[in-house]
């Protein structure tokens, strides 16, 4: 039988607000075709178990069971969007509590199903489950790893912090006996953030699976483009400081100062949209750039698709599993250096995400040379496919082998 492993996490698919959700689905998939034995505690109750069983594993019997907990903690970006989700879900901001209480709630609920479970190690993913993870190990006195897939300085990307959350996460990555940072980018963050030494963190990549991508048909708008000779650069995710879709559009602008056969999509939601849909009124560039808001599944794959480059300008990136799921649906990629998932790629080009000039320049270096796009989608889609759960999988298994052995 293999380890026993009681994973904490706060979303999960289909109910998930971003990457961590789809992360955990993948990692914890593989992590069982392994032959690992997870228990995944959550924190809501959500009528997704049989759905989810099928979704994850719709041609398999692998054993990955799903606990949850009691408790009206949410699937949240972070502190500041708490109230606005509970009162969009239909509950009372007043009587639900403030974010922290729902962590600390949480970490009780989480304490009792310890009492109780068989377990061998303990794997709590971000900040949200770090008081749990910690009740888990008091009570079991079991080893703990931490998952850091992002930090407040990730989310806020300016150093303002909240003072509490990087109490909470200060304190998770101190209690455990191992620390997992998606990048070398983060591994080098918690170091000197947090006060973690070296020898704690190891780095493991997070990975995609590419059976969930299937091609489709272009939309009729997107259709008459290409047959007018037009090309589309995109970008997808959260219109939020942390993703720089300024810099996003700042680049957009200097590429349409000079040439006007290019359109730019924006596709998200966040707090900053309406502040970039009036800078681009007020440069003139709106005729040429589409704010598409959220979109998600075939919506997401025709963007890809109908894309001759898509754009990953983060200010500061964990990973970015969306830079591969461009690749993986053959559009060629531009990110920036600021972000983890440029360690694991070399045909991908490459920017500091301020620099937006440079950015301008290669995306019209990548659209006037067919040969090169060309080469960046090829190569480029072969190095996404080779990113997989599986090598995430084995080198988190690799490192439960390790802390048991030495325990």
């Amino acid at each position: 039988m293999g380890v026993k492993v009681m994973m904490l996490g706060w979303e999960f698919p289909p109910h998930h607000s971003g990457g961590l959700g789809v992360a955990c689905m993948g990692l914890s998939k593989a992590m069982a075709e392994a032959g690992a034995d997870i228990k995944f505690v959550l924190p809501k109750r959500v009528p997704v178990n049989s759905d989810w069983m099928d979704f994850v594993f719709p041609d398999s019997d692998i054993s990955v069971r799903r606990f949850e907990v009691s408790s009206a903690l949410m699937s949240y970006a972070n502190i500041y969007s708490y109230k606005k989700q509970l009162e969009e879900e239909g509950i009372d901001p007043d009587y639900a509590g403030t974010l922290v209480e729902e962590v600390m709630r949480y970490g009780r609920e989480a304490g009792s199903i310890a009492a109780q479970e068989d377990f061998d190690v303990i794997h709590a993913h971000d900040w949200l489950t770090f008081p749990a993870a910690i009740e888990a190990k008091r009570v079991s006195g079991k080893p703990l790893i931490v998952h850091i897939h992002a930090t407040e300085f990730n989310r806020t990307a300016s150093g303002n912090v909240n003072q509490a959350i990087y109490d909470i996460e200060r304190a998770g990555v101190h209690a455990a006996d191992k620390v997992i940072a998606v990048s070398r980018f983060m591994k080098d963050l918690v170091r000197d953030k947090y006060g973690v030494s070296e020898e704690k963190i190891e780095v493991v990549h997070n990975g995609i699976d590419p059976s969930i991508y299937n091609y489709r048909e272009l939309p009729p708008f997107l259709e008459t483009l290409k047959e007018e000779g037009k090309y589309l650069v995109s970008f997808l995710g959260r219109i939020t400081v942390q993703k720089g879709p300024e810099y996003f559009l700042e680049a957009a602008k200097r590429v349409l100062e000079v040439r006007d056969d290019v359109y730019f999509a924006i596709a998200g939601s966040g707090d900053m949209a309406e502040e970039l849909k009036h800078k681009s009124k007020e440069w003139g560039i709106s005729d040429h750039v589409i704010f598409t808001g959220w979109i998600t599944g075939d919506t997401n794959l025709r963007l890809f698709q109908s894309s001759d480059l898509f754009v990953m300008p983060s200010v500061s990136e964990p990973f970015g599993l969306v830079g591969l799921e461009a690749l993986l649906n053959k559009t060629p990629l531009l990110v920036s250096k600021q972000s983890g998932v440029s360690e694991v790629l070399k045909h991908a080009m490459k920017v500091d995400f301020w620099d937006t000039q440079e950015m301008a320049n290669k995306i019209i270096s990548i659209l006037d040379h067919p040969s090169l796009m060309e080469e960046l989608t090829t190569q480029g889609n072969k190095e996404a496919l080779s990113v997989t759960w599986t090598k995430s999988a084995l080198g988190v298994l690799g490192l439960y082998d390790h802390l048991l052995q030495t325990a």
